[in-house]
C-alpha cells in the first residue's frame, strides 16, 4: 500500500511538472521516475510472493503426511512465479487462496497428530500384553523354584531320618556295653563271695563243742580234760564222725569251688572276648561311625542353614511376586474397566480419520480447482504481460518521438499524457472508494478502506477485524517503535497489524475490542471492551478502553490512557524499562497487568484479580469491530 502511495505521489508530481511546461528533459526524467516506481511496485509484490512461499513451505514441512500436497504446492509456486507481472487484484486473490490452503494444511496437521496419539495408545496396549507374558514366565520360574525347595526339604527329611537311625544304633550299642559291664560286675561279686566262703571254711573249728560255744574258750580245755578220762571213747567216735562230716563237706566245697572256678573262667573268657570286641573292634568302628556322623551332621547343618537362607530369600521373592501379582491384577482391572472407553475412543478416532480422509479428498479437489484457477490466471497474466510489452514498446516509441519533436509537440504530447495520468488517478480513486470500510460478514483476507489513506489488507472473521495474533512464538515481537507502527508478521499466522492501522480503524471512536485467550490448560477465555480507541502517533498511540465484559478479569484497563512503548522508546511511567524487560512492545504502565506481546518462551500473561494470580497464556487474538449504530 505504501508503494501505491508512492506511485500516486509520483503521478501528481508528473502532473505538476508537465502543467508547469518544463523542458523535454524534465518530461523524460519524470517518465523514467514513473518506470522506476512501477519496477519498485513489482519488486515489492515479488517480495510478498516470496514471503508467502516461505510461510507455506514452513507449514508444509511440519507435516510429513502431506507430501503429495507439498508437490502440488511446489507446482503452484512455479505457476505463481510466472505471474510476476500480473495485475494487483488477481495476485492478491491468489495470495488469499494460498493462505487459506495453508490454514487447511495446519488443520490436517493437527488431525494427523491426533492419529499419532491413537497409535501411541495402541503401542501401550501391546506393551501391557508383553508385560502379562513376562509375568506368566515369572510365575513359571517361581513355581519351579518352589518345587526345587520342596525336593530339598524331602532330601533333608531323609537325611534326618538316617541320622535318627544311626543315633538309635549308637544308643543300643552303648546299652549292650553297659549290660556287659553289669554282668562282669556280678561275676566279680560272686567270685569275691566264694573266696570269702573259702576263707571262712579254712578258719572253721573241727570240734562240735567249739562251733557251738565259741564265745567261752577259757572253759573249753577244762571240759575236754574232764571228759577225756570219763568218756574217751565217745570223744573218739564223735571226732571221727565230725571228721567224716568235715571231709564230706570239704569235698562238696571243693566241688563247688571248681564249679565256680569253671564259671569264672568261662565268664572271664567271655568278658575278655566282649572287652576285646568292644575295645578293639566295636569301639573303633563306632568311633569312626560317630566321627563320620558328626561330619555328616555338620555338613547337614550347613546345608540346612543354606536351605534356610534360600527359604528366606524365596519367601521374600514370594512376597515381591505377590505384590507384583496385586499390581498386575489392579492394572488388569483398570484395563478391563477402561476397555469399553478405549473401544469407544478408537471408534471415534476411526470416524474422525475417515472424516479427515474425506476432508483431505475435498482439499485435494479444491487444490485442483485452485490449480486450474492459477492456470487461468497464468493465461490472464500472459495476456497482461503482452499488453505490458506493447505499452512498453509504445512508451519507447513515445520517448523516441519526444526526442525528435520540438518543444511544442512535446507539450502537446505531455498534455495527452497528463490526461491519461488523470484517468489512471480517477480509476485508482474509484477502486479505493469501492472497497468496504469494515469486514461486515466477510471471512479471510480482505482489502479495506477505513477512511482517507491507502487501502488496508486485513484478516476478517465473522465481521471482526483481527489486529493481532499469538499462537506458537514463531514471530519475534521484540521490535522497534517503527516496526510496531507499520506492523509485521503474516495474517495467516502470528502478526501485528500496526499501530497506525489501529489508529485508522478506531479514530472515529466507534469501535469495540475483543480479546480471545487460551491458557496452559486449554481453557478458553474472552474479554470485550465496548469502547476502544488508539490515538495518533503524535500522542504515542495512546490506548483508551472501557465498557468491559467477559469471563476473564478486567486486566487491560490497568493500561488505559498509556502510550505505546517499544524497546527503543520507553513511554511507561515505571522506573524500569518495561518493554526491554518483557521483550515486547505494549501499553505499559507499572509495568502491566496484561501483556500479549512479550517473548513467547517467557510467557504471555493476564492478571486474574479474583485469585491474585497471573494466568499463563498459550495463544491470544485481538479483534476490532465497528459498532452498528455509528
Amino acid at each position: 500500500m505504501a508503494n501505491l502511495l508512492l506511485l500516486l505521489s509520483a503521478i501528481i508530481a508528473a502532473n505538476t511538472l508537465i502543467a508547469g511546461t518544463r523542458a523535454d528533459e524534465d518530461l523524460n526524467s519524470t517518465i523514467k521516475l514513473l518506470q522506476e516506481q512501477v519496477s519498485a511496485l513489482l519488486d515489492h509484490r515479488q517480495e510478498d510472493y516470496n514471503a508467502l512461499e516461505e510461510s507455506l513451505k514452513q507449514a508444509m514441512e511440519k507435516n510429513t503426511e502431506l507430501i503429495v500436497l507439498r508437490n502440488e504446492v511446489k507446482q503452484l509456486r512455479k505457476e505463481v512465479n510466472a505471474l510476476r507481472g500480473g495485475s494487483g487484484n488477481e495476485a492478491k486473490n491468489e495470495r488469499l487462496r494460498v493462505r487459506w490452503l495453508g490454514s487447511a494444511v495446519t488443520e490436517l496437521q493437527s488431525e494427523v497428530a491426533e492419529v499419532l496419539r491413537t497409535r501411541n495408545a495402541s503401542e501401550e496396549l501391546a506393551e501391557r500384553s508383553r508385560m502379562r507374558s513376562e509375568l506368566a514366565l515369572l510365575k513359571g520360574d517361581v513355581a519351579e523354584v518352589g518345587r526345587s525347595i520342596r525336593d530339598l526339604g524331602g532330601r533333608i527329611t531323609k537325611i534326618e531320618a538316617t541320622l535318627g537311625t544311626i543315633r538309635l544304633d549308637i544308643a543300643a550299642t552303648k546299652e549292650r556295653a553297659s549290660l556287659l559291664s553289669r554282668s562282669c560286675a556280678d561275676v566279680s561279686s560272686q567270685l569275691s563271695t566264694v573266696q570269702i566262703e573259702l576263707k571262712s571254711l579254712k578258719c572253721e573249728p573241727t570240734l562240735p563243742g567249739q562251733r557251738q560255744h565259741p564265745q567261752k574258750p577259757e572253759y573249753h580245755n577244762k571240759d575236754i580234760f574232764r571228759n577225756e578220762v570219763s568218756g574217751s571213747h565217745e570223744v573218739t567216735s564223735a571226732r571221727r564222725h565230725s571228721y567224716s562230716r568235715a571231709l564230706a563237706h570239704r569235698a562238696r566245697l571243693e566241688e563247688r569251688l571248681r564249679n565256680v572256678e569253671r564259671k569264672i573262667s568261662v565268664v572271664a573268657r567271655k568278658r575278655a572276648i566282649v572287652e576285646k570286641r568292644v575295645v578293639y573292634e566295636d569301639r573303633e568302628h563306632l568311633e569312626e561311625r560317630v566321627k563320620s556322623l558328626e561330619l555328616a551332621q555338620v555338613e547337614l547343618s550347613k546345608r540346612v542353614s543354606n536351605a534356610s537362607r534360600d527359604l528366606v530369600s524365596m519367601n521374600e521373592l514370594d512376597e515381591s511376586v505377590v505384590r507384583l501379582y496385586d499390581s498386575v491384577r489392579l492394572l488388569e482391572e483398570a484395563v478391563y474397566t477402561n476397555r469399553s472407553e478405549v473401544k469407544r475412543e478408537l471408534a471415534r478416532l476411526e470416524i474422525n480419520a475417515a472424516r479427515k480422509a474425506a476432508e483431505l479428498s475435498l482439499t485435494r479437489e479444491e487444490l485442483g480447482n485452485l490449480r486450474r484457477a492459477v492456470q487461468a490466471l497464468s493465461v490472464s497474466a500472459s495476456q497482461l504481460q503482452e499488453k505490458s510489452d506493447v505499452q512498453r514498446k509504445n512508451l519507447d516509441a513515445l520517448n523516441e518521438t519526444l526526442s525528435r519533436l520540438d518543444l511544442s509537440r512535446n507539450l502537446a504530447k505531455a498534455v495527452n499524457v497528463t490526461h491519461e495520468l488523470e484517468q489512471v488517478e480517477d480509476q485508482y480513486r474509484l477502486m479505493i472508494d469501492s472497497l468496504p470500510g469494515n469486514c461486515e460478514e466477510r471471512d479471510g483476507l480482505t482489502l479495506l478502506a477505513p477512511g482517507p489513506g491507502a487501502p488496508l489488507l486485513a484478516s476478517c472473521r465473522a465481521g471482526w477485524i483481527v489486529v493481532a495474533r499469538r499462537i506458537d512464538g514463531a514471530i519475534d515481537f521484540d521490535r522497534t517503535w517503527n516496526e510496531y507502527s507499520v506492523g509485521f508478521g503474516s495474517p495467516v499466522s502470528e502478526f501485528w497489524i500496526g499501530n497506525e492501522a489501529m489508529h485508522r480503524l478506531t479514530r472515529d471512536n466507534c469501535s469495540r475490542l475483543r480479546i480471545d485467550l487460551t491458557d496452559t490448560y486449554g481453557v478458553q477465555w474472552r474479554a470485550e471492551y465496548e469502547r476502544f480507541t488508539i490515538d495518533s502517533e503524535e500522542t504515542g498511540y495512546r490506548l483508551h478502553v472501557s465498557g468491559y465484559s467477559g469471563n476473564v478479569t478486567d486486566a487491560l484497563s490497568y493500561q488505559d490512557g498509556m502510550a505505546f512503548s517499544a524497546k527503543d522508546r520507553d513511554m511507561d511511567i515505571s522506573t524500569t524499562d518495561c518493554a526491554a524487560n518483557y521483550r515486547g512492545g505494549w501499553w505499559f504502565s507499572h509495568c502491566q497487568h496484561a501483556n500479549l506481546n512479550g517473548r513467547y518462551s517467557l510467557g504471555l500473561t493476564w492478571y486474574q484479580s479474583t485469585t491474585n494470580e497471573w494466568m499463563a497464556v498459550t495463544s491470544s487474538e485481538m479483534s476490532v469491530q465497528r459498532k452498528q449504530d455509528c
